[in-house]
């Protein structure tokens, strides 16, 4: 099981990852010595590695030295999987925002510095705006991160902030003091906007998702063509993306 290791990894996580892959494929438990064997790693790095990931619960050792996975990667994939379970139960209602806006609709989650587009449904039009399922995104120029942002503490908001605000468009928000005010308005009306901010020609409206916590984990709602944005429908559109919002958030256990 010899891997070609390639110029930019770096050895004890390359090492760890081998180890950890190797645990979960076979249902047993392996020594230091077997591990070495199979995977062409020095026992002391191996040792090393195992010392550590026992320390932090993510693997277990019995007396005769042998070690398996402990709960830890349960408990992380549990948490990724709540992740997947917000886009099981999101879809029937973009599924229902996309029929009555005639509009394209999506769900974000924040991935890093940058929000994914988890989920994204498609009107039955002649034309209409592609989002690509799994792009990754800048926030502050996107309507569906400025609903995560509204609702940050205060450092982790800092912290992201200091990354920068590039401009995309003439109408990208680039200023902090001003982004900040943008985000109060977010806060206090409950919907965000891209209005040509990370493309031209393109309109956005989010809305919040919150967790049974209370705390806001998605950005959903519509993207379309600019040009099919009025005060007429914008009112009908806010309500609709407002109603999905809402029955998400209560789908998965949010109680105001």
């Amino acid at each position: 099981m010899l891997k070609q290791k390639n110029n930019y990894a770096v050895p004890a996580v390359d090492g760890m990852m081998d180890i950890v892959e190797f645990l979960a494929s076979h249902n047993r438990m392996c020594g230091v010595t077997e591990l070495s064997r199979e995977l062409g790693l020095s026992t002391n790095l191996i040792f090393r590695i195992m010392k550590c990931l026992t320390e932090r619960g993510y693997v277990q050792a019995d007396a005769g030295g042998l070690y398996q996975l402990n709960t830890g990667f349960y408990t992380l994939g549990m948490k990724l999987h709540s992740r997947f379970d917000l886009r099981k139960q999101a879809r029937p209602f973009l599924e229902e925002l996309c029929k009555v806006t005639g509009e394209t609709t999506q769900i974000q989650t924040p991935d890093g510095n940058r929000m994914l587009a988890m989920d994204v449904i498609t009107p039955d039009n002649d034309y209409y705006l592609q989002v690509v399922p799994g792009s990754r995104v800048y926030f502050h120029a996107n309507a569906f991160g400025k609903c995560i942002m509204a609702y940050m503490e205060e450092d982790e908001l800092d912290s992201l902030l200091s990354e920068g605000l590039p401009e995309f468009t003439p109408n990208t928000i680039t200023s902090k003091k001003k982004f900040k005010e943008e985000l109060e308005t977010v806060r206090k009306t409950g919907f965000a906007y891209d209005r040509n901010e990370y493309l031209m020609g393109i309109y956005c409206i989010g809305a919040p998702v919150f967790d049974a916590s209370g705390k806001a984990i998605a950005g959903v709602g519509m993207t379309g063509l600019a040009s099919r944005f009025n005060r007429t429908n914008i009112s009908a559109f806010k309500k609709a993306i407002k109603e999905c919002a809402v029955n998400i958030s209560k789908a998965i256990g949010y109680k105001k």
